[in-house]
């Protein structure tokens, strides 16, 4: 889901087709920048794989539409933010959605 959403994301930024396969290390950027990071996982539990299960989990509770997880990702981009910075915004507002 998070490939989907940063790659919906720069083909809105750029205006050409983008398919991205975020890694895992830029995931675990996007977690100690974001709230996730103030909360315990468990011992076995990646902090990347965390964020990959807060969107999905986000979703599926209709906390936040793939579109708007989109156009958050885009927004924050358009403004000059890393992919990091824009998935943190995303993670940080899912935070506040759901909670």
């Amino acid at each position: 889901m998070v490939n989907f959403v940063v790659s919906a994301a720069l083909t809105l930024a750029t205006g050409k087709i983008k398919g991205v396969k975020v890694p895992g290390k830029l995931l675990n950027k996007v977690y100690h920048l974001s709230g996730l990071s103030s909360m315990r996982l468990p011992y076995h539990v990646e902090p990347g794989e965390s964020v990959e299960s807060l969107l999905g989990f986000a979703w599926l509770k209709n906390c936040i539409s793939c579109e708007v997880a989109a156009e958050i990702v885009y927004s924050a981009v358009k403004n000059g933010k890393s992919i990091e910075e824009a998935l943190s915004i995303l993670v940080n507002e899912i935070l506040r959605r759901c909670a």
